[in-house]
């Protein structure tokens, strides 16, 4: 497992529980199987770039995007970490 692929999908799951949206229906609204939303959070597969731009050009999630990818936050453009959702 690629220490990369594990935090990523960690935080894919913490923008999920945010939320309040189950796996299945998270998978759902990025139009994935939930066996594969399943597989990148507990870093068992690889994050594919067409789930990370769903994500991104997602109008409720695309505000994660930079801390997702980077970890940092911009408030100012609304670039948020979950933690501040609210």
């Amino acid at each position: 497992m690629n220490p990369d692929t594990s935090l990523v999908g960690k935080k894919i799951r913490q923008i999920r529980e945010v939320m309040g949206l189950s796996r299945p229906k998270f998978a759902e609204l990025l139009q994935v199987p939930p066996t594969t939303l399943k597989n990148y959070e507990l870093g068992y597969r690889e994050v594919g770039g067409a789930f990370l731009v769903a994500l991104a050009q997602h109008p409720e999630l695309h505000k994660y995007t930079l801390w997702l990818l980077t970890g940092q936050t911009i408030e100012s453009v609304g670039q948020i970490a979950p933690e501040q959702d609210g």
